[in-house]
């Protein structure tokens, strides 16, 4: 890890040493020191929630907090107005027919809950013990009894495993439908990427074992494994996608377990 990582006392110091203990990182009492990545929790002025005024949040040295939220922002910003069974996403998993899906690079959760707010019942799987925890803490917010219905009901169906993917397939070979895989690429120079993509990718590094995690995602999926790709990149390697969804800036590479013969 490129930085060093602690967690912020205040404002909730009963739930930041639960945190720290937890995730065995040094629990500062006073500010963060510079340069550091903390963890905290952020009393967001625009929140929807009243029973939730704290968000569990990355502050990284350079830019503001970076959390997941489901109850606004981009993420219910994006179930209204992105285009819902007909965005290419949707349509690479075959949404349609309900799928069981298991997002195996849950990142900040953002495809997971398009795909939940679709229907689908999703398994969320994040290696980064960080990001878990925002991911875990935007789950729990999201159930909270002011929460709007309709956005309870999506994050229901949503549920997290902390894990490497590749071992969580091999061993437990969860019962779903479409694997769905979105390895964090390295940006480009040129390219500035978003905070909360810049913050993933200074905790965690972009993915080395993306192949091995395909190569896991075929022996398990009942029906398919998706692979999202940025335009232009090659498939990752092993078997040649039988299919793919193209989108601007977006490719989704799609393996069909029947038409591949996959060994029982």
């Amino acid at each position: 890890m490129p930085h060093t990582l602690s967690v912020n006392a205040e404002p909730c110091p009963d739930k930041a040493q639960a945190l720290a203990q937890r995730l065995n990182l040094p629990l500062n009492e006073e500010s963060n020191a510079q340069n550091d990545f903390a963890l905290g929790w952020w009393p967001d002025p625009k929140a929807l929630s009243e029973t939730q005024t704290f968000k569990l949040a990355l502050f990284p040295p350079t830019s503001g907090p970076v959390y997941v939220d489901f109850v606004g922002g981009k993420k219910n910003h994006r179930r209204q107005f992105g285009g819902g069974k007909g965005q290419p996403l949707a349509k690479a998993v075959a949404i349609q027919d309900r799928p069981r899906i298991l997002d195996a690079t849950a990142g900040m959760g953002g495809d997971a809950f398009v795909f939940a707010s679709l229907g689908c019942d999703v398994t969320l799987v994040e290696r980064s013990p960080i990001v878990a925890a925002l991911l875990a803490d935007a789950l729990e917010r999201g159930q909270q009894p002011d929460v709007p219905e309709d956005i309870r009901q999506i994050v229901e169906r949503m549920s997290l495993v902390c894990a490497d993917a590749a071992d969580y397939l091999r061993a437990e070979r969860p019962n779903v439908d479409v694997i769905y895989l979105d390895p964090m690429y390295p940006e480009k120079k040129k390219a500035a990427a978003k905070k909360d993509m810049q913050a993933l990718q200074a905790l965690v590094g972009p993915d080395l074992d993306s192949e091995a995690l395909l190569a896991a995602a075929l022996h398990t999926a009942e029906k398919r494994v998706v692979v999202k790709r940025p335009k232009g990149a090659p498939a990752l390697k092993g078997p040649e996608p039988n299919a793919t969804v193209q989108s601007p800036n977006t490719r989704y590479d799609i393996y069909s377990i029947k038409a591949l013969n996959r060994p029982s």
